[in-house]
């Protein structure tokens, strides 16, 4: 039996009444979710629902795990889209979704909320719980999950993670992830950090706290359900932090902070350590490989050294060629491991999966001690003039100055042929742009933005990796480019 749905089970005979499942609505044991998957299974097996059909699901965080759950029960290929919005990158042979969703379009569209979950365990319960057998999935590289990345594209793409896969990552999220201490995950299940953190939490019999909304009210659920890990995006986690520090809450049981998607920035390390008083550890990877490098971050250090790879994991510097590079030398990241999706739905045009091994699209170098010390994107490397500047790096010289919230580098070309580097800012009303620029022309000699502008909001993945090519449009827009 698949592991999560066998911890499931054991947990609801160990610890019928411990907290399963925590949202805005209400807390489930673990017999009771038990309960509610089997049934939920049993019902979706006579809509029709199969073994290995591709089934996505748009739906509130905990209505979206009592489905995914029941989903494994059936042996499906599941898919979470809360969050992601309408794509054409998937055809599933299925839709569950909230009332009013259209995300995608699918033979079967099945209305759930939680009225609709309630009469199904109602139904199940008159009819006396009857014992919904649990589908094996066929074999270990049999896909039972597919998780959508778009990374700093915005083009999104299925990541398809195998039995094998998954029963890996959790068997040593322990080691970097997820412990069995309780935790409050920002990320949604439409994410690897987040799937994976919610089926830790069977295996621990610790609560998964269903985040609707990262407000007031969710983190005194947390302060009560004794939380000692806060996980989450960088920029997940900022908004927590400054939500908690106006607002004077607190999480008293805190002991850790765990982030992954990108690197969190000097300014925020500064604000856990005034707010919440606990370290910080720093999570390198990617849904397509899970967790590859990782280590504790501390104020000072350098924000670029990722740490060095995790058990299992075989990471190289390679070059142009494919070869493996000195230690010091600048290359191409790539890294193989048990725990390695299998590919992406509709191919792989971009070859990230090579021979094993999967290329993330990073560069780096790797230290005589093996840390790997990151020097940005491939992908995101942009020619200006003869110049390769890499946005990132921009973003990093903008940090703590006056006045900025936020900012993002990005490519435009005001003239055809002629590429410029541009620069949009969220920023409070004293902010000087002015010396801004001066201070980046000093910084960053020939390699600074020429183009600014402020905005409301950087737009951002689910990672809070900043998504340049919405920038680009939006100046485009501004400049009567298009």
């Amino acid at each position: 039996m698949f592991s999560p749905l066998k911890h499931l089970r054991e947990q609801a005979v160990a610890h019928p009444d411990r907290p399963a499942l925590v949202s805005a609505d209400g807390t489930w044991s673990f017999a009771e979710l038990e309960r509610a998957v089997s049934a939920v299974a049993g019902r979706l097996r006579e809509l029709g629902i199969a073994p290995r059909q591709l089934v996505a699901t748009d739906l509130a965080p905990a209505d979206d795990w009592i489905m995914t759950l029941a989903l494994l029960h059936v042996a499906t290929r599941t898919v979470s889209l809360t969050g992601i919005g309408a794509t054409s990158a998937l055809a599933p042979d299925a839709l569950l979704a909230r009332p009013g969703s259209s995300v995608v379009d699918a033979p079967l569209v099945v209305t759930v909320d939680r009225l609709w979950i309630d009469q199904v365990i109602a139904d199940a319960h008159d009819e006396g719980d009857p014992e919904v057998p649990t589908v094996l999935y066929p074999r270990a590289d049999a896909i039972c999950r597919v998780i959508m990345t778009s990374g700093t594209t915005g083009a999104p793409r299925g990541v398809e993670l195998s039995v094998s896969a998954v029963e890996h990552r959790l068997a040593h999220l322990h080691r970097y992830w997820t412990d069995a201490r309780p935790e409050l995950t920002l990320m949604t299940l439409s994410t690897t950090g987040g799937f994976h953190t919610a089926l830790a939490t069977l295996q621990h019999g610790t609560p998964y706290l269903a985040v609707e909304q990262a407000d007031e009210r969710l983190l005194r659920r947390a302060a009560g359900a004794g939380v000692e890990v806060l996980s989450g995006s960088p920029v997940q986690v900022g908004r927590v932090v400054q939500l908690m520090r106006e607002q004077h809450l607190t999480l008293p049981s805190l002991r850790e902070v765990r982030t992954a998607g990108a690197a969190p920035t000097p300014t925020l390390l500064a604000a856990i350590a005034e707010v919440l008083a606990v370290p910080v550890r720093g999570v390198y990877g990617s849904t397509e490989g899970g967790g590859v490098t990782m280590r504790m971050l501390h104020g000072g250090g350098d924000a670029a050294d990722a740490g060095a790879p995790l058990p299992g994991i075989q990471l190289e510097i390679v070059d142009e060629g494919g070869a493996p590079v000195a230690a010091g030398v600048s290359g191409e990241v790539r890294y193989r491991g048990p725990g390695l999706a299998s590919g992406y739905t509709g191919g792989d045009p971009e070859r990230s999966f090579r021979g094993g091994w999967f290329h993330p699209g990073d560069r780096g170098t790797l230290t005589p001690e093996g840390s790997l010390v990151l020097d940005g994107r491939s992908s995101e490397i942009v020619n200006v003039g003869g110049v390769k500047i890499d946005p990132a790096a921009v973003d990093a010289a903008v940090e703590g100055f006056p006045g900025v919230i936020d900012a993002g580098a990005f490519l435009i070309e005001q003239l055809p042929g002629v590429p410029e580097l541009g620069l949009a800012i969220v920023a409070t009303g004293d902010c000087d742009l002015r010396a801004l620029d001066q201070l980046l022309r000093q910084r960053l000699p020939g390699k600074h933005p020429t183009v600014f502008g402020q905005v409301s909001v950087i737009p951002r993945n689910r990672m809070g990796k900043v998504e340049r090519s919405r920038l680009t449009g939006e100046f485009r827009r501004r400049l009567n480019l298009d």
